[in-house]
């Protein structure tokens, strides 16, 4: 049970962390912005739409969101505390700093079991359906966003460039498409192309196919064989929605998915001997992913509680005839942090360090400095 200072710390401090969590997700959705709004005014989408997709996207924003929230405000209401000397106040009554650092604790327990228990379906979720819903909604205005003469670049590892376009894009003729894939590319060329599209009753269903026409087919494998194919008639499927997941990455994975998948992987790579270079590569890839995403959900909640020590530790100040600022010390850590963080996943992709230490190290060097300064915290001056 609460004591009445700490119910006054917390109603104190959620109005910051409230205001911090709306900026840091208004401020990540900028990133998406011009996109949807490019999409709404050439596809023709409806607004309730594309409110639905920021819902969606803003959800996904949130285990990045929350302990740089947590962070920033554990600094400013404990700086203001500070300059106004209710921490003084406090300290008078004889309260020690962990009674002290107990209510933000428990908030910051409250935010990592609520992460991640939104990390195990409803982000993942969100992400996939986001992801996805875009590129049906992108390929909807396909037949009219196609020019004569210009490459068209919208559709995910394709590329589609036709000499002629009549019928607002249904009839192509000298048509060229490159398809990327990581196991190799292929180049499909035709004299003519028709485009073919099939709505769905779903507003963001679509099954959109081209049929080409006196064309051929060149292969390029990794392994640098080089196949062709002649053909008379060629059905080339642009966008299915017959299977509802046109794109499934790790992070739009559930956790029961993911550690699937990690099981799956590792079981091919105990018959590695079996497998070819493009196929050994494809399945290390998807194992290093997998691994960095799970251990990613684990981590996303201990870092909320050790920013919820770093900000403690530097939004206490002495007084009113201490006004040293120590904002920018915790901003630098921080600085730190992300780029351990990212910099260890970089690696970790590529298999050089194990996962977990690149996810979980630079939350344990935080988690050290904040301790030590919690440590020679000068609570009796």
């Amino acid at each position: 049970m609460l004591k009445l200072f700490q119910k006054y710390l917390v109603g104190n401090f959620l109005p910051p962390f409230f205001m911090s969590l709306f900026f840091f997700i208004c401020f990540l959705l900028t990133s998406q912005l011009f996109r949807l709004m490019r999409i709404v005014t050439k596809k023709g989408v409806e607004i309730t739409v594309l409110f639905e997709l920021f819902g969606h996207i803003a959800v996904s924003f949130v285990p990045m969101a929350v302990p740089l929230s947590l962070l920033f405000a554990m600094i400013y209401t404990l700086n203001r505390l500070s300059e106004d000397s209710e921490i003084v106040a406090i300290r008078a009554m004889g309260i020690n700093k962990f009674k002290l650092l107990m209510p933000f604790l428990l908030i910051g327990a409250f935010c990592a079991v609520s992460v991640f228990s939104l990390n195990r379906n409803l982000i993942p979720y969100s992400k996939r359906l986001f992801k996805n819903t875009v590129i049906a909604l992108t390929s909807k205005g396909f037949l009219s966003d196609i020019k004569a003469e210009q490459f068209y670049t919208e559709i995910p590892n394709i590329i589609l460039f036709a000499e002629g376009v009549e019928n607002k894009g249904e009839n192509l003729e000298n048509v060229f498409i490159q398809i990327n894939k990581p196991e190799s590319n292929q180049v499909i060329m035709a004299k003519k192309g028709h485009l073919i599209k099939n709505n769905e009753t779903a507003s963001t269903a679509l099954n959109l196919r081209l049929d080409l026409f006196d064309g051929n087919i060149v292969t390029m494998k990794s392994n640098e064989e080089i196949e062709k194919i002649l053909f008379e008639k060629y059905e080339f499927p642009i966008v299915s929605s017959s299977d509802n997941k046109f794109v499934n990455k790790e992070s739009m994975k559930s956790n029961k998915v993911l550690l699937q998948t990690m099981k799956e992987t590792e079981e091919k790579l105990k018959n590695r001997d079996q497998l070819n270079k493009v196929d050994l590569d494809n399945t290390e890839r998807s194992y290093y992913r997998s691994r960095l995403e799970y251990w990613t959900r684990f981590n996303v909640p201990v870092q909320c509680l050790v920013f919820v020590l770093l900000g403690f530790v530097f939004g206490v100040k002495k007084g009113r005839g201490h006004t040293k600022n120590t904002s920018v010390k915790a901003l630098l850590i921080v600085i730190l942090y992300y780029i351990l963080f990212f910099g260890g996943i970089s690696m970790a992709k590529k298999g050089k360090i194990p996962s977990h230490l690149a996810v979980f190290l630079p939350t344990a060097i935080v988690l050290v400095i904040a301790s030590r300064y919690y440590k020679n915290l000068d609570w009796q001056s």
